[in-house]
């Protein structure tokens, strides 16, 4: 079984996101030892974002479901994977832009979706997906991104979706250590969900 975890965790090492990641990862890898997981690290990935040059190359190739095609990498592996974890912080009430190009490079006409009645139907057949995310502040209802990308995946194909987060670490008074914590603890918990998705 292969997992995609997408980084999109543009502090690198520092990240409080990314930390939530490995926490999840850790776990997910002892109770599924022969997990295969697949990293896009969106940050160094050099995914290009929509240019009209971009996206007539992009058609032409989905034409050709020449899916083999290096700059297709994104939508094949998101493809065939059997989960996703996205690990993005909450950023300017979403997430990090690197996200956003992520998503352009995954919808893929013939691979990930068709065009059914005028409307997108999704091809892939991953079972579930985890997304986490950290927040300085309160998001107070306004998480775009969560529910962004929520709706992404499973118009994909994907059906399941598990959110985490860990919010108001910097506010003033803030224990950001015990909201980590609690962080932390959800998202082993993430991993123990995913893993019975995967088995099943």
């Amino acid at each position: 079984m292969e997992l995609l975890y997408v980084n999109a965790c543009p502090r690198g090492e520092v990240s409080r996101t990314r930390r939530l990641a490995e926490a999840l990862l850790a776990r997910l890898k002892t109770a599924l030892p022969n997990l295969t997981v697949t990293v896009h690290d969106l940050p160094s990935m050099g995914l290009k974002d929509v240019s009209a040059a971009r996206l007539a190359e992009k058609e032409n190739l989905c034409d050709a479901h020449a899916w083999e095609d290096s700059s297709l990498r994104a939508g094949r592996e998101f493809q065939r994977a059997d989960a996703v974890l996205i690990a993005a912080p909450y950023w300017d009430l979403s997430f990090p832009s690197v996200l956003k190009v992520w998503v352009e490079n995954i919808w893929v006409r013939n691979l990930t979706f068709v065009y059914r009645d005028d409307r997108p139907v999704g091809l892939v057949s991953g079972r579930a997906a985890v997304y986490l995310t950290t927040a300085g502040s309160r998001t107070a209802g306004h998480d775009w991104g969560t529910l962004y990308i929520e709706d992404v995946l499973r118009t994909l194909g994907i059906p399941e979706f598990l959110a985490v987060k860990a919010e108001a670490l910097d506010l003033a008074g803030s224990d950001t250590e015990k909201i980590m914590g609690r962080g932390l603890a959800d998202a082993v918990r993430a991993a123990d969900w995913l893993a019975v998705r995967l088995r099943a």
